[in-house]
């Protein structure tokens, strides 16, 4: 499980490719992120070209010109949060050294055993239990299964209808039902507010598509029994729509059926 790391007060998930300070995130890249996470891992000391390269392209041949623009993003990026610092410093000809005293690892040791445990429990139930169904029986399985999800499916998008109701813009802030929250993601100028479970991490690739939205959008996320419910709503083109995807094939589906917006 990759560890992830405090700038201050901003937290950078390696995984999901996210800075966030608790109030407002921004969304990272593949690549970015794995040049931020190299420098911080090796934060206060000089990282070559070759070693970035190798690290965030994965021996893909890389121009000097490819690193320099992508060193350039990451830059905006942190300077989003640190208007006043420098953090990524260019040793010329040699390579980029990440320049802070702030910078602390935050290990997910406990998380990951806990997580190992459930994952051990399901196998050996799975092999305690492995009944022999007849054709009919499977076939009356599938029926079932069909209706629950058609029933979650209606759950789902009533319930995304429900929270966008219930956020209510007030003068000095918002309110969002028990149970959500709402975080921002702002990419290209534009802002999107992000409505979850409380608890609940996206993908780094949703998150990356979701922040690509040409709009100032409010978006709805939640997940169960492996579905995604995602609403999505455009207020200055009054445009809304909601979709129920299948993890498996989520992020090729909603590229191809989420609206862009307009610039």
């Amino acid at each position: 499980m990759l560890d992830d790391f405090k700038i201050g007060n901003v937290k950078f998930c390696c995984k999901r490719g996210i800075l966030s300070d608790g109030e407002k995130q921004q969304v990272l890249s593949f690549t970015e992120s794995k040049l931020l996470e190299i420098l911080l891992r090796q934060v206060n000391e000089i990282v070559l070209k070759e070693t970035l390269k190798e690290f965030a392209w994965q021996h893909t041949v890389v121009t000097d010109s490819s690193l320099t623009k992508y060193i350039a993003k990451l830059r905006k990026a942190l300077a989003f949060f640190f208007e006043d610092k420098e953090l990524i410093l260019t040793i010329p000809r040699v390579g980029y050294k990440l320049v802070s005293h702030d910078v602390v690892s935050v290990i997910g040791g406990h998380e990951e055993k806990n997580q190992e445990e459930f994952l051990l429990a399901e196998s050996n139930s799975c092999e305690n239990t492995r009944p022999i169904q007849s054709s009919k029986a499977k076939f009356l399985s599938i029926n079932i299964r069909k209706k629950i999800l058609l029933a979650l499916s209606v759950i789902l998008i009533g319930g995304a209808l429900f929270n966008f109701s219930r956020l209510i813009t007030l003068e000095k802030g918002q309110f969002i039902a028990n149970g959500y929250h709402i975080t921002e993601l702002i990419n290209s100028g534009f802002t999107h507010k992000l409505i979850t479970p409380v608890g609940m991490e996206l993908t780094q690739e949703l998150s990356f598509l979701l922040s690509q939205q040409k709009c100032d959008c409010l978006f709805f996320v939640d997940k169960i029994s492996g579905h995604y419910n995602i609403s999505y709503f455009d207020p200055k083109n009054e445009q809304g729509v909601s979709f129920i995807l299948d993890e498996k094939n989520l992020i090729d589906k909603l590229s191809e059926n989420l609206p862009q917006g307009e610039q």
